[in-house]
């Protein structure tokens, strides 16, 4: 995917799902620091859509709560042996 894809994306989906949702434009359009996300032709078609993306650090861990949710099953998963029932 390129930037080009990503706003065509954008375009089709993100303002519709948002009016379909009833939440306005000033929702948090949450993205990473990807070279598509972060291209100037990018940023300047969010300031057209008056979209709020907040800012990140470059060097920011990743605030994906579920990815911390599944951890620790994982790791629970991994330790224990998976026996079957069948001989």
């Amino acid at each position: 995917m390129n930037r080009a894809n990503y706003r065509e994306i954008l375009d089709e989906n993100l303002l519709q799902s948002a009016q379909d949702l009833r939440l306005g434009r000033r929702f948090p359009f949450q993205q990473d620091n990807n070279h598509k996300h972060t291209a100037k032709t990018m940023q300047e078609w969010l300031r057209d859509k008056s979209l709020n993306v907040p800012e990140w650090h470059r060097q920011s861990p990743d605030l994906n709560p579920i990815e911390h949710l599944w951890r620790p099953e994982n790791s629970c998963a991994a330790t224990h042996a998976i026996q079957s029932d069948r001989a």
